[in-house]
This record gives C-alpha cells, sequence and structure tokens, in this order.
C-alpha cells in the first residue's frame, strides 16, 4: 500500500476541548491553574526538533507533514473502553505499551500533559505556542510531534499534538492533587479517515480509511448535516424558527449544552433550575464546580436534533460553545461521516 501523507496547517489559535465531570468534593477543594514547573519547561526544550527540520511561516503557521500508514483493509474496528461518560481507546506512543486515552471529537488536536510528552520523548517545538480555548476558559500550550502513534493496525508517524504548558490543581498540602487532561483529537480521523463510527451501542470505534461509509446497520436511522467549523465537527439544532450550530462532543459528559448567548436569543436569558453536585468540570482552561460555572436546565417543548423533533428536551445552559455530549449520544450509534458531511444515528 502506498503511503499517505498529510501536510498539517499548525496555527496559534484556539482548540476546542470538552468537559469531563469527575467526583470529589468540589466545594471543600480549592482549584487553581498553576504553570508548568521551570524544570519540567526546561526538559521540553531539551526535546526540541532542530529548526533545520522545520518550515515556519508568517503568522506562527507551522507545516508538517505527517504520514498516516492503514491497515490493507482500508477500514479498523478498535474495541472502546467507555469509562466516566468518556470513550476511550487504546494507543502506544512511541512504540510503548498502550494505554487509554479519551476520544474527544470536540478536540481540534491531540493534547497532553507535559509529563506524558517527557515519558513518551514527543519532539517540541517551543518556538510555536497555540493559545487553547476550552470550555472553562484559555491556557497556553507548546506545539509538538509525536514521532509514532499506533491505533491496533493504524501507524501514524509525525503526528501534531499540543503540549499543556497549564496544570490543573485541587486540594493543597498533601491533598493537593493534578488533574490530568490527555485527549486524541478528531483530527485523527478528519485529516485520515472517510467516516469515523462511535458505536456506544456494541463500544466500538471503527476508522474509515479507503471505504466509504457503509449506510445503515441498525433498525432505525436519523441523518443531519454535519460540517468541521474550526476543526471540530458541527450540526445544527433547532428550538420555534432559531436554528444554530453546536458541537458534537464526545469528551463531555453531559447531553444536550447550549451556550449563554444563544439561551439569550431563544429567550431564555434566565429561568430553569440550577445544578449543583459534588463533582468538577474539568477541561482545558480549568476546573469548576456546576454551581460556579452558573449551569442551569431548561425544557425545549420541541427539539430539532438529528433531523427530526424531540418532545419536552432537557437542555443544559454552560460555558463554552453549544455542544451535543456522551449523555445524548451514548444511546445511539453515531457515524461522523466526512466524505459526505453527514452525521448519522444509529439505534435499535
Amino acid at each position: 500500500m502506498k503511503r499517505a501523507t498529510m501536510s498539517t496547517a499548525f496555527r496559534l489559535s484556539c482548540l476546542v476541548a470538552g468537559a469531563l465531570a469527575l467526583p470529589g468534593c468540589a466545594d471543600s477543594f480549592a482549584v487553581k491553574n498553576e504553570a508548568v514547573p521551570a524544570e519540567m519547561q526546561s526538559r521540553l526544550q531539551a526535546l526540541a526538533v532542530p529548526a533545520s527540520e522545520l518550515k515556519a511561516v508568517k503568522g506562527g503557521l507551522l507545516n508538517v507533514r505527517s504520514r498516516s500508514l492503514p491497515p490493507p483493509e482500508g477500514v479498523l474496528r478498535v474495541p472502546m473502553y467507555y469509562e466516566n461518560g468518556i470513550p476511550h481507546i487504546k494507543v502506544s506512543l512511541n512504540g510503548r505499551k498502550p494505554r487509554k486515552f479519551m476520544l474527544d471529537t470536540g478536540a481540534t488536536f491531540s493534547v497532553f500533559d507535559a509529563e506524558q510528552a517527557i515519558e513518551y520523548g514527543m519532539r517540541t517545538v517551543p518556538q510555536v505556542r497555540p493559545v487553547m480555548a476550552g470550555v472553562l476558559g484559555k491556557e497556553p500550550g507548546m506545539a509538538a510531534l509525536v514521532p509514532t502513534m499506533q491505533i491496533g493496525s493504524w501507524k501514524l508517524e509525525n503526528l501534531p499534538c499540543i503540549i499543556r504548558m497549564q496544570r490543573t490543581a485541587w486540594g493543597s498540602g498533601i491533598l493537593k492533587e493534578h488533574i490530568g487532561i490527555s485527549v486524541l483529537g478528531v483530527h485523527l480521523a478528519a485529516n485520515h479517515c472517510k467516516y469515523l463510527t462511535l458505536d456506544f451501542l456494541k463500544e466500538k470505534v471503527e476508522f474509515g480509511f479507503t471505504r466509504s461509509f457503509a449506510g445503515k446497520t441498525r433498525r432505525h436511522m436519523h441523518q443531519a448535516r454535519l460540517s468541521m467549523h474550526h476543526g471540530v465537527p458541527t450540526t445544527v439544532l433547532k428550538h420555534g424558527k432559531i436554528a444554530w450550530e453546536a458541537i458534537v462532543d464526545s469528551g463531555s459528559v453531559f447531553g444536550v449544552q447550549l451556550d449563554q448567548s444563544t439561551a439569550q436569543v431563544l429567550g431564555y436569558r434566565n429561568g430553569g433550575w440550577h445544578v449543583g453536585g459534588d463533582y468538577l468540570i474539568t477541561g482545558v482552561g480549568g476546573a469548576q464546580s456546576p454551581k460556579d460555572a452558573k449551569v442551569r436546565v431548561l425544557e425545549f417543548n420541541a427539539l430539532g436534533l438529528f433531523g427530526s423533533y424531540y418532545p419536552f428536551a432537557e437542555v443544559d445552559v454552560m460555558p463554552g460553545p453549544s455542544r451535543l455530549g456522551t449523555y445524548l449520544l451514548e444511546d445511539y450509534r453515531v457515524t461522523l461521516d466526512f466524505e459526505h458531511k453527514v452525521l448519522v444515528v444509529e439505534w435499535g
């Protein structure tokens, strides 16, 4: 099989990451963001790619050439490990023992903690510093390359990623902990595949390389338009005569999430019931309790979703963009058909 190559434009721009709810005593522990320690930053600098190997362009743009070696069958199916409301798959980085990583379709690029970048020998690009915009705010990052990544029988080389230059800490003293956030972004599939299927019903993930999406496999199916905005997949939601875009976000444990500005346009500047809970919403940008994030729940008499209408739909008004999370998606076999720009959900 011919070696497939992909030239990736890596800009100093935003990356959208999903939110992850973790159990814990959110109200009794202080949560704060800390810069990566100086000693660790020095070790990242030591892993820098020589300037002679890079092609830098004005405006913070870096062109790197990634290589994809898909299996000859043209399709790959791997187990999904559905843990804490987030799909994970096993990945080997630089020939190391495979481990589970979150598969986050709400993240443009793959993101790793600085400790992992050092552990796995990633090649850093310190002169390129993307500003990542997550659900709960912005934080600094450092561009890097993963020399090799193996997902089942699929091998990728020279894969761009972002290293977090900030850590989210909670607690204090001997009880202080750092919340790790490492995700596999949707660029893995969007740049190299014709489609990506997250089969929550059978807990399988399917990557389609040379094969097109085969179509309906379950008893029922709905489909809707799929677009790529700022590097993440979006689809259209409707309420009354108003339509808006929502990110298809497997990195969020919530269901239908509405951004604050759209809630106002729909006439819900206030109202609904507020959400409490002894857990944290975490992601790129930090961590907050539902109370601090001012999460509230609305009920729509009819919500246009997946090309149909759902009665009495509960919608969470939250920080960040509008999203469709796993509390909704877990009831379906979900396919992002990049080739035909269609979102397909199946069940039954």
